[in-house]
Parts: structure tokens; sequence; C-alpha cells
């Protein structure tokens, strides 16, 4: 018999290494994108890679002077000064990662922050 039922495991949040610190997820994905997501960032990102992507393009769009940015002044560190050519990979993954409903509801929240460009 199990520790913990298959409806306690699916409802715990996806945790990093031994730590049990969180790890950050996109929000209004299906379980379905969710095992997606999660798959696609232990093959081939890292944990919270989705999340953190995001939250970095939000920040660039919405910086007034995100048209300045210079490759060769950043240190390309995600949280400091991200690439946005290197972000922008990461988003066009899990997009193409997810399954097509919420693939469709991700690419929507990209187009409104390509709204604010």
């Amino acid at each position: 018999m199990a520790r913990r039922s298959p409806a306690r495991v699916r409802a715990d949040p996806p945790r990093r290494g031994t730590t049990g610190e969180p790890v950050p997820t996109l929000g209004g994905l299906s379980p379905r994108g969710l095992a997606c997501l999660v798959r696609l960032e232990r093959t081939r990102l890292w944990p919270g890679a989705a999340a953190e992507a995001l939250r970095a393009w939000e920040g660039f769009v919405r910086d007034p002077i995100h048209r300045l940015w210079d490759p060769e002044s950043g240190c390309g560190v995600l949280r400091c000064c991200p690439d946005p050519d290197e972000v922008r990979h990461v988003l066009d993954l899990v997009a193409h990662a997810l399954p097509a409903g919420d693939a469709r509801t991700f690419r929507n929240r990209l187009a409104a922050l390509a709204e604010l460009w």
C-alpha cells in the first residue's frame, strides 16, 4: 500500500531536490499541462524555469528602458539582467510542450504582454 493516496500526491506542489522548497509553477494550467511542464523542466530545463522566464519577460517588457538592453553589458543572469532572446526561447519551449488548450491560454498570456511592448 502506498504511503499517500494518489489524490494527495497530485495535490502537493512539485518539490525541488531534498530541501523541500516549493518550485514556482505557472498558474492556470490543467493537471495535464502541469505534468507536461514538470516533465519539460526535469528533462530539458531546470525546476521552475517556466515561471522564472515568464517573470523575467514580464519585468523586461514592463521596464520603460527595455529597448536599451545591450548583450555586452548584461551579466545574463535571469534574475538580474536576462537575455531577452534566451527568455523567449524558454517561453517558446514551454508553449510547444503544453497541451493544446493550455498552450492557447499561455500564448494568450504572452500576447497580452506583447501589447505592452
